[in-house]
């Protein structure tokens, strides 16, 4: 009997054994704090895994982990930015397959989309942790002021430039992009156009034609020659190509009309407007009628992957459930990483109020869309700092003229294509 009992206690404590895992992640102070608590909530809820946090600001993470994979020392589980991937796993090989772990992370709770946009050779990369979109967010001001309608369609917008300059002044523009949305704008309209991206989405090369993207280039051009768009030029002259528009004395005042804004960061344009978001209206995404695609990109932005050399693969993909699925979660941590891509944390913001409905709005904007076929996959090279480099330097230099968008084409197409032949 003794020996029974020894033996009875031995395994007891085999089965108490504490499980430990890895997190490493990025964030500000409000992230980190809010993450922490979710770990906690976890440890409870399943007392024999343990969470070690690693986290810092978003400055030297992507080295550091570059450094931890190298060394095979990451953690067991990674914050990943989508762009990421391709760094970290060319072939699909470099991260555990969360189809692996699938009976343990419910994957019917992200949209199948969501899910394609991080895979690679057939192999889940991670969990996408948010979903986000652009939108065409109007501020409310001067298109009352105009006694204008939001456009529907690209001639519509060009028309309530015209008038809007012509009642109101010179100093008044129907949208302020920075070089980003510039650059995403002109490229929804020449992708509604042509119904084909500029970085081809299933392998690295440049899928658009030279004569293509000579168009999408000319179409920039247009946008900000006929004051649809404040010019880059402009913006630079005015503080800075990228200073966020709630900075901009011009948006604050009522006189630009508008910003191409993703979801997920709808809720921070009203900070600065006098009403705040009652300020804001989404409106329709502006479209050439019989268009096959928006033209829109929208992907997750940041993913949580299992390292494939992960002692506890098992242990890392409850947490990583629990971290993107679990109703209470999403009351803790809310749209602080994102726009949740699960289903069952964004119905809990909805249902219980804990998202403003302008943004409740702009995502159903982006789900009605995409489940129409509408919203295109864009390859995860796009995004890569050197292909974005390039395409910043082209359209800066189209905006001061020094390059018509014939060498601009031109030039994207053998430095873009040079730069992927790389990747």
């Amino acid at each position: 009997m003794a020996a029974t009992a020894l033996v009875s206690l031995s395994a007891g404590s085999v089965l108490a054994e504490q499980t430990e895992i890895r997190f490493g992640w990025w964030g500000n102070e409000a992230r980190a704090a809010n993450t922490l608590k979710v770990i906690e909530m976890f440890e409870e809820k399943y007392p024999d895994i343990t969470v070690k946090a690693e986290y810092s600001g978003y400055n030297g993470y992507q080295t550091r982990l570059s450094t931890q994979f190298a060394g095979g020392a990451e953690p067991d589980i990674s914050q990943v930015l989508l762009a990421w991937l391709p760094l970290f796993s060319k072939d699909g090989d470099g991260f555990y397959d969360i189809n692996d772990v699938s009976d343990t992370i419910d994957l019917s709770q992200f949209p199948q989309s969501t899910l394609d946009q991080v895979t690679i050779n057939g192999r889940l990369q991670g969990v996408p942790v948010g979903s986000t979109g652009f939108l065409f967010v109007w501020n409310k001001v001067p298109w009352e002021e105009a006694g204008l309608d939001y456009p529907e369609t690209w001639d519509e917008l060009f028309e309530d430039a015209g008038l809007m300059r012509e009642r109101l002044g010179e100093d008044y523009y129907p949208i302020d992009p920075t070089i980003q949305g510039s650059i995403l704008i002109s490229l929804s309209w020449a992708m509604q156009k042509y119904n084909v991206n500029f970085v081809d989405p299933n392998k690295p090369e440049i899928a658009m034609s030279e004569e293509q993207i000579a168009d999408w280039l000319s179409f920039f051009k247009r946008l900000e020659d006929e004051h649809v768009m404040v010019s880059i030029k402009d913006r630079i002259a005015l503080g800075g190509a990228e200073k966020p528009t709630t900075e901009m004395s011009e948006w604050v005042e009522g006189k630009w009309g508008g910003i191409y804004s993703q979801d997920a960061t709808l809720t921070s344009r009203g900070d600065t407007l006098p009403d705040g978001l009652d300020q804001l209206d989404v409106g329709p995404y502006v479209m050439i009628p019989g268009a096959e695609t928006t033209g829109m990109m929208s992907r997750t932005g940041f993913v949580y992957s299992i390292s494939k050399n992960s002692e506890h693969p098992e242990a890392a993909a409850k947490f990583i459930n629990y971290l993107t699925t679990d109703p209470d979660v999403a009351r803790v941590i809310g749209v602080s990483r994102a726009i949740p891509a699960s289903k069952a944390q964004w119905d809990v913001l909805v249902s219980e109020n804990l998202i403003p409905p302008i943004q409740v709005e702009g995502t159903d904007q982006i789900t009605e869309l995409t489940e129409a076929g509408l919203v295109p996959k864009f390859s995860l090279y796009f995004e890569h700092p050197l292909m974005y480099r390039l395409l910043y330097d082209t359209f800066e230099q189209l905006s001061f003229g020094k390059i018509t968008p014939e060498q601009g084409a031109e030039s994207l197409m053998k430095k873009g294509n040079r730069i992927l032949s790389k990747l």
